[in-house]
C-alpha cells in the first residue's frame, strides 16, 4: 500500500506530539511541555483534573512517581489534517504507588490510544485512552466482582457482566 506524503503541518503535528510523548511522559520535562500545547488546551481523559496542561503534568508525575522507568513509544499513527489518531507501547517497573496498590516491583507493558486536535502546530485537544485493566491485572490487583459489572451494565444499558476484562476469576458473587 503506498503511503500519502504528509503536508508541513501534518509533520509539525506529529513532531509536537512525539515530543510530548518523549519530553513529558518519558523523561518527565514538564518544562518543556507549555509550548507544545495551545493555551485555552482542553484535556478530554478521564482522570485528567483539572482538564488542562496543568492536569497533564500532574498525571505525569503521578505515572513516574509509580513507574519511575515508564517510556512510552509511538508504534502507529493516522494523520490527517488537524487531528492525529495515535497507538502508543508503554512499559515501565511499578515501583512505587498506584491507585491503592503498592510497589510490587513488575515490569508492567501498556497499550495507549490518543486522539489529538492541533492548532498551528500545538496540541489544542486530547483524548487519550491507557489500558488501565492491563495494568491493574500486572501489578496484581484482583478483578473487580462480576456482581459490580452487572450493576454498571444494567445502568448503562449493556451486558458488561457476561464480558469481563479478566476471563480467569471463578469466584463470581451473583446478583
Amino acid at each position: 500500500m503506498a503511503s500519502v506524503p504528509l503536508s508541513d503541518q501534518e509533520a509539525r503535528n506529529i513532531e509536537t506530539f512525539r515530543k510530548v510523548v518523549e519530553l513529558g511522559f518519558s523523561q518527565g520535562k514538564l518544562d518543556s511541555l507549555g509550548s507544545l500545547f495551545t493555551r485555552d488546551f482542553q484535556e478530554h481523559q478521564d482522570g485528567m483534573n483539572p482538564p488542562n496542561l496543568e492536569g497533564v503534568k500532574k498525571a505525569i508525575v503521578q505515572l513516574r512517581t509509580s513507574f519511575p522507568d515508564l517510556k512510552l513509544e509511538i508504534a502507529d499513527f493516522i494523520i490527517k489534517g488537524d487531528k492525529g489518531w495515535f497507538r502508543l507501547k508503554g512499559q515501565g517497573t511499578h515501583l512505587g504507588q498506584f491507585g491503592p496498590m503498592p510497589a510490587t516491583n513488575r515490569k508492567v507493558v501498556v497499550d495507549v490510544i490518543d486522539i489529538c486536535r492541533f492548532e498551528n502546530g500545538l496540541i489544542a485537544e486530547h483524548w487519550g485512552i491507557p489500558d488501565r485493566f492491563s495494568v491493574m491485572r500486572q501489578i496484581g490487583l484482583p478483578q473487580p466482582p462480576r456482581w459490580l459489572f452487572r450493576l454498571l451494565s444494567r445502568r448503562q444499558g449493556t451486558d458488561l457482566g457476561t464480558n469481563l476484562p479478566y476471563s480467569s476469576v471463578h469466584n463470581v458473587i451473583d446478583t
